[in-house]
């Protein structure tokens, strides 16, 4: 997405989108890449992942969970320390919003999906309240952000869960986060042994 979005402005056209690059997330529309799986134009809502380096260190990362909602047309984000939009955060939001209706148009979605029609605007982004915070006051200080920004890849799994059990995300607490870790932990070594005893070869 990255690299299609360097090159990408609101009058591309199909010529852009036939180009190497941005033929790779064609696939995901259409359900033929092996991770998806599945067509959009069988779902209402699809989880994504989103990856934000820190401007300082190359090696500290923190990641948001976005969620497309394709008959509202909006991005709702949850993160695990911020219940605002802040710059950087909103900055990589932006580019999924802008690019993510050509994407659909160029791949002529609103004649198979049953309820998104015909409109390709910018999709509208909302920031959800983040468990950390209550009303306008922030509930971390500096050695729990420390920590939180450690935790913020299995928060976004924990939210992934969530939300696909129709569950409320934002009644996660914080402090459950280290059992949980322990529960992913415990199901991907189990897993692993299962896939070892089964013979089971994950796909490339």
């Amino acid at each position: 997405m990255l690299i299609v979005y360097k090159d990408f402005n609101e009058d591309a056209s199909d010529l852009f989108w036939c180009d190497d690059n941005q033929l790779v997330l064609t696939p995901y529309v259409w359900g033929d890449n092996r991770r998806c799986g599945i067509n959009w134009t069988e779902v209402d809502k699809i989880f994504f992942s989103c990856r934000l380096p820190s401007e300082d260190n190359d090696d500290v990362t923190h990641f948001l969970l976005g969620v497309l909602d394709l008959n509202e047309k909006k991005i709702d984000v949850y993160d695990s320390i911020y219940s605002e939009p802040y710059e950087q955060g909103m900055k990589h939001i932006e580019m999924y919003a802008r690019i993510i209706p050509h994407l659909l148009k160029f791949s002529q979605f609103e004649k198979n999906h049953k309820s998104f029609g015909n409109a390709f605007n910018k999709f509208d982004i909302q920031w959800q309240r983040s468990p950390h915070q209550t009303g306008s006051y922030c509930l971390i200080d500096s050695i729990s952000y420390i920590f939180l920004m450690t935790d913020c890849g299995a928060f976004l799994i924990k939210y992934v869960e969530l939300l696909m059990m129709g569950k409320d995300a934002e009644k996660f607490q914080p402090g459950d986060i280290s059992n949980f870790r322990k529960e992913l932990a415990a199901n991907l070594w189990a897993h692993g042994e299962w896939k070892r005893n089964s013979g089971y070869d994950t796909p490339p």
